[in-house]
């Protein structure tokens, strides 16, 4: 009789646990097609924007409650799930499809990006960092006066150089191996604050390109949101039509997946660089399950990538970005 009560409240307890976990399957899988078709309105919405740049994640989190759905029979669930996650795969696996880049004869030229964080005081960790992947050309992104001050003896390895320091954390800098000539220096949209966005064309051994540096503002408020909206529209605009080859690197604080950051490259015409080398993402440092893609280097059409990658933070909030690259131009030149 005691073992028959035993059986009984054994089989009433996993009962309760089958319908906890599939009452909880159903709600959080409901509320994760909620939140994705949220970030589908991120053209309209603020926070909707700022949700879409967790894509990866939610697509992720959709395949593993989808699969939770089918072990405890909820198929209806787990097609909605399968279908949301389908929708989610096609704008977060194109960086690993096969990359369509030109093909050059020219010698591949490393570009590095990293925004070394204002606040940070890892000065000779960050030097470090950057001599062990030793690229021709270093951006600095949130290049301050400080900086400015401790990075004196990366002005010997690299002679060419334009820096405009600000201590608010838009400062920005390009160090270059290689002569730099046609300077320019701009100032974006900003709410009360002077944010640069520099560009110069980089004249390598039988390859020239130009190249532009630049750090929008972070979208932590409706404003700031739609300054950022105005940057990307400013930079497009300056950058023009040009038949030169180009990159343009920075911190975009923006994903992929945002709506306005599409409408960038579809105005300049430029192609993400990390096709065919993953998602790569570099901010937030600490939090690797929730790292997002926020760092980019955009190329035109005729650059080839032979390399992308990402380095060590070195006490920043963000990894730097490594790209080696030729161009097409001077394969043809030198045939």
């Amino acid at each position: 009789m005691n073992e028959q009560v035993a059986k009984a409240s054994r089989s009433g307890i996993i009962s309760f646990s089958q319908f906890l976990i599939s009452k909880f399957t159903l709600v959080f899988g409901l509320l994760m097609a909620g939140v994705f078709l949220f970030t589908l309105t991120g053209r309209y919405f603020f926070l909707a924007e700022l949700a879409c740049h967790f894509r990866f994640q939610i697509m992720l989190t959709l395949v593993a409650t989808g699969i939770l759905s089918v072990l405890i029979k909820r198929y209806r669930l787990a097609c909605l799930l399968a279908f949301l996650a389908l929708l989610a795969a096609s704008g977060t696996l194109s960086p690993y499809l096969p990359p369509a880049h030109p093909v050059t004869a020219s010698p591949p030229r490393k570009i590095m990006s990293f925004n070394v964080l204002v606040t940070n005081r890892n000065y000779q960790s960050v030097i470090g960092e950057i001599e062990k992947h030793a690229p021709d050309v270093v951006t600095i992104i949130e290049y301050s006066r400080t900086w400015d001050a401790q990075l004196k003896e990366l002005k010997e390895i690299y002679p060419y150089a334009i820096c405009e320091p600000r201590q608010h954390g838009y400062g920005a800098a390009i160090f270059s191996k290689y002569p730099l000539s046609d300077i320019q220096e701009h100032k974006l949209p900003a709410i009360n604050i002077d944010i640069p966005f520099l560009s110069a064309v980089v004249s390598f051994e039988g390859q020239s390109i130009r190249l532009a540096a630049l750090h929008v503002y972070s979208p932590t408020s409706q404003a700031r949101f739609s300054f950022r909206n105005q940057q990307f529209k400013k930079v497009a605009e300056l950058l023009g039509d040009s038949d030169m080859p180009m990159i343009v690197v920075g911190d975009f604080n923006c994903t992929p997946w945002s709506p306005f950051l599409k409408d960038f490259q579809r105005k300049t015409g430029l192609r993400d660089s990390r096709r065919g080398f993953g998602n790569q993402a570099t901010w937030p440092n600490q939090w690797k399950a929730l790292r997002i893609p926020i760092d980019h280097a955009f190329i035109s059409p005729d650059v080839c990538v032979h390399d992308r990658y990402v380095g060590n933070a070195t006490g920043s909030d963000h990894l730097p970005i490594i790209v080696e690259i030729s161009t097409e131009s001077a394969a043809q030149t030198k045939d």
